[in-house]
């Protein structure tokens, strides 16, 4: 079995650095630090021009946002006349028609009278003595009526 022995200690010359170590820590501290400002700038470097991206794209999508929105208002006014030219429009061809119809109306109305003078006394009188006759019809249906109940009514 190996026996364990413990290393000896370092001398108090060896702990002491030369000017070559200082130099070269010197060096290593430099590169450490300066890797860190590298990478901090880099990121800040990024994050500016993705912002910076962000920015132009935003204003580019609002300037087509505003070109739609204006096209859509646009089309909006061009459809919203239309609506109203064809409303009128429809207004006015629907009130001409009424009138054309009242007028026509009237014509037919007076060509009847001084037209179908003669004819329209002569319908009227015939269905004034069709009613009549009606009337002269039931009247006798109710007397015969009234005699039946009466002569049923002796007799019981």
């Amino acid at each position: 079995m190996r026996h364990f022995r413990p290393r000896k200690m370092a001398r108090t010359n060896d702990l002491i650095m030369g000017a070559q170590e200082w130099i070269a820590f010197g060096g290593l501290c430099v590169a450490i630090f300066g890797a860190f400002a590298g990478l901090s700038y880099r990121q800040t470097d990024n994050r500016n021009q993705i912002l910076n991206r962000i920015e132009k794209n935003k204003e580019e999508l609002n300037d087509e946002l505003s070109a739609i929105r204006s096209s859509a208002y646009e089309e909006y006014t061009i459809l919203r006349k239309e609506i109203a030219d064809s409303t009128s429009l429809a207004y006015r061809e629907f009130g001409e028609t009424i009138y054309g119809i009242r007028e026509k109306v009237t014509k037919v109305e007076l060509w009847i009278r001084d037209e179908l003078k003669d004819t329209r006394h002569t319908l009227q009188s015939g269905m004034d003595m069709r009613h009549q006759m009606a009337l002269d019809g039931i009247k006798e249906v109710d007397d015969r009526v009234r005699q039946l109940e009466i002569g049923s009514s002796h007799k019981t």
